[in-house]
């Protein structure tokens, strides 16, 4: 990967891209989300670690409106002033906030704040996969009216263009003046693209850091396993898919569109992390006919690979069920580590709570 930072796409393209940093939290993101989709237009934001923490859920609405949400730090720290372990651990908070909020890996590309950057941080980023998109400035980031803001921008608006904007709080003139400036680049010829077809352009393909935890299977379980039962018939499946649309979890949310698309994905059987789903250990938790959680697993070697879990509650105790489930099923079929790729934060607190040895590390 090249220690250097990303500028502007291929000059001799017709596209350019909206980016968009921070992230709000008092103005709604629909903002700016709208102007987007109305102007059939794809935005690339760079928001922080800290927000994706706070708002999982619109973390998950940019992405299943066709948009590109990306790393800028945890903190929103000046990073050409930390050292190079706080430099490392800034992205990797950001990573497992990503994966956390959205069930995804995260890109490997990144905006450092306020265009504070040397050399040696992009050697840094380099080091871990990463590239650092810059782009030019609109001047938003002042809080002034949309007018200045195209004023600002409009001449530089070319082939291959990154457009620096801001989705916070203080931009206010910004969702305005973005709407005028896609039309204006429509009229230049322009289409508005993602930062990965801005990459794509220039030969550069987006890489991603995915992490998983890894569980120790504890020789004895302190709690009975309670309400799991196999999926058996086609009937049960149905229901289900019936019931687990109401979740509102991102499996459903950020993928499918109707009960049939969703029906026809728990029919069929996953294959990811380099393991096949066993459908025999497709499973639900079963309150007298009311679901509340399911869990889709397969194994290899000597681990049981957690493919795809939910709960009808966001509750972090939903996790101790699953854990629970898992440790019964992993001893029955004589495996002794368990693997999981979504929640692994809460899930290693809840590992802690319990007593059983986990593990956060990088998905290799």
């Amino acid at each position: 990967m090249s220690a250097e930072a990303i500028f502007k796409g291929n000059v001799n393209q017709a596209i350019c891209a909206f980016t968009f940093d921070d992230g709000p939290a008092q103005l709604p993101l629909e903002l700016w989300l709208d102007v987007l989709e109305q102007e059939d237009a794809v935005g690339t934001f760079f928001f922080t670690g800290e927000w994706m923490n706070r708002y999982p859920d619109k973390a998950r609405e940019i992405l299943s409106r066709g948009h590109v949400l990306a790393p800028h730090t945890y903190y929103h720290r000046r990073m050409a002033q930390v050292p190079k372990s706080v430099f490392v651990e800034e992205l990797q908070l950001t990573e497992l906030a990503y994966q956390d909020a959205t069930g995804l890996p995260c890109p490997s590309i990144m905006r450092f704040p306020y265009f504070s950057f040397e050399q040696e941080n992009l050697e840094w980023l380099a080091e871990l996969g990463y590239l650092d998109i810059e782009g030019f400035d609109s001047g938003d980031w002042d809080g002034g009216p949309a007018e200045g803001i195209i004023a600002k921008v409009e001449p530089k608006l070319d082939n291959g263009a990154i457009v620096v904007m801001h989705s916070n709080d203080i931009a206010k003139g910004t969702p305005e003046a973005l709407r005028e400036l896609i039309r204006i680049a429509k009229e230049k010829g322009l289409r508005a693209v993602g930062i990965p077809e801005i990459l794509e352009s220039v030969g550069i393909e987006v890489g991603y850091r995915p992490w998983k935890i890894t569980v120790e299977v504890p020789a004895e379980l302190d709690h009975p396993v309670d309400n799991w039962v196999a999926v058996k018939d086609d009937q049960v499946l149905y229901e289900l898919a019936a019931q687990t649309v109401e979740w509102n979890i991102p499996q459903y949310t950020m993928q499918f569109t109707s009960e049939g698309e969703w029906l026809e994905h728990l029919e069929t059987p996953l294959e990811e992390s380099g393991v096949t789903e066993d459908r025999k250990l497709f499973t639900i938790q079963d309150n007298y006919g009311s679901y509340w959680g399911y869990v889709r697993a397969g194994y290899r070697e000597d681990t049981l690979v957690l493919l795809d879990y939910a709960a009808k509650e966001a509750h972090a105790d939903t996790l101790v069920y699953l854990l629970h489930w898992a440790v019964e099923t992993a001893s029955r079929l004589g495996l002794t580590r368990i693997e999981a790729r979504r929640d692994i934060r809460r899930m290693n607190e809840m590992c802690r709570q319990l007593g059983w040895q986990s593990e956060i590390k990088e998905d290799q």
